[in-house]
C-alpha cells in the first residue's frame, strides 16, 4: 500500500472511531427506555374509634297499653297508659307513681314529661324514681330525680317511704315551665346519681350508705298546693339503657 492510501485509511479509521465515541457519550444523556419505579403500597386507612352504643334494655312509646309499666288506681291517685302516653295523677298530699315490672341495679332512664293539670302557680313536682324497692311492710326505698313545673329540680333519697334531700329544690332556667315538655335523663350508676334536663346536666349526688341497691323504675307526680292537690303529668318516649 502506498503512503497516500495509508494516510487516507488512517484518517477514515480515526473519523469512524471519533463518531462511535461521540455516539456513546451522547447516549448516556438519553432518557431511560423503562418507566421509573413508583411505589404501589396503598396508604393505610385512618382508623376512627367509635364509642360503643349504649345497651338499650327496653323502650316504650305507650302507643298501646304498656306491658312493662304498671296500671294502678288508689285513693290518692292513679297511673297507667292512656291515649298514647303514660299518665300519673295525684289527688292527695303524697307522691303518686307507677312502677315497672322489671328491676335494675344500674340504669339510665330517659323520658319526656309534661304537666297537663295543676295549680295556677305550677307548683307541681314530677320525675323519675330508680331502684324502687318495696319492703315487706309496703314502705319503699329508692332515689327520686325530679323537676317542677315552676322551674326547680331536686335529687332525693327514699328510705322506708321517708324522703331526704341529696340536692334540695333549686331553680334552673334549663327546666321548661308550665305545660311545656321536658326531656328528663336520670342516671343511677353505682354510687352516682345524675339528673339531666333538656340535654344539660343540672344536678348530681352520691347514693346514701346502705341505700337501695336495685329495684324498679317509676314515674312520679304530686301537687304541693294543699288547696289544689290535683296534678296530672304525662310521660312518653321512654328509653331505659344500661350505663
Amino acid at each position: 500500500m502506498n503512503t497516500k492510501h495509508r494516510v487516507v485509511l488512517v484518517l477514515i479509521t480515526a473519523i469512524v472511531m471519533l463518531a462511535c465515541n461521540t455516539l456513546t457519550q451522547s447516549g448516556s444523556d438519553q432518557p431511560p427506555t423503562s418507566a421509573p419505579i413508583i411505589s404501589t403500597i396503598p396508604a393505610l386507612p385512618t382508623v376512627i374509634e367509635e364509642q360503643p352504643p349504649a345497651t338499650v334494655l327496653f323502650t316504650d312509646d305507650f302507643s298501646v297499653p304498656s306491658v312493662e309499666m304498671e296500671t294502678y288506681s288508689g285513693e290518692d291517685g292513679s297511673s297507667g297508659t292512656e291515649n298514647g302516653v303514660y299518665v300519673v295523677r295525684s289527688t292527695g298530699s303524697l307522691w303518686q307513681w307507677g312502677k315497672s315490672e322489671s328491676e335494675f341495679a344500674d340504669a339510665v332512664i330517659e323520658v319526656d314529661a309534661k304537666m297537663v293539670t295543676g295549680p295556677a302557680n305550677n307548683n307541681v313536682g314530677f320525675g323519675v324514681v330508680c331502684r324502687l324497692f318495696v319492703r315487706d311492710d309496703t314502705s319503699v326505698d329508692g332515689y327520686m330525680l325530679a323537676i317542677s313545673a315552676d322551674g326547680y329540680y331536686t335529687i332525693r333519697s327514699i328510705a322506708a317511704s321517708n324522703m331526704s334531700a341529696l340536692v334540695d329544690w333549686t331553680f334552673s332556667d334549663t327546666v321548661n315551665q308550665g305545660n311545656a315538655t321536658n326531656r328528663i335523663r336520670a342516671t343511677c350508676n353505682g354510687n352516682e346519681l345524675t339528673l339531666e334536663v333538656n340535654g344539660e346536666v343540672i344536678a348530681s349526688a352520691d347514693a346514701i350508705a346502705g341505700g337501695s341497691q336495685s329495684g324498679a323504675i317509676a314515674f312520679s307526680a304530686i301537687s304541693f298546693e294543699t288547696d289544689n292537690p290535683v296534678a296530672e303529668v304525662h310521660f312518653d318516649n321512654l328509653v331505659v339503657s344500661r350505663p
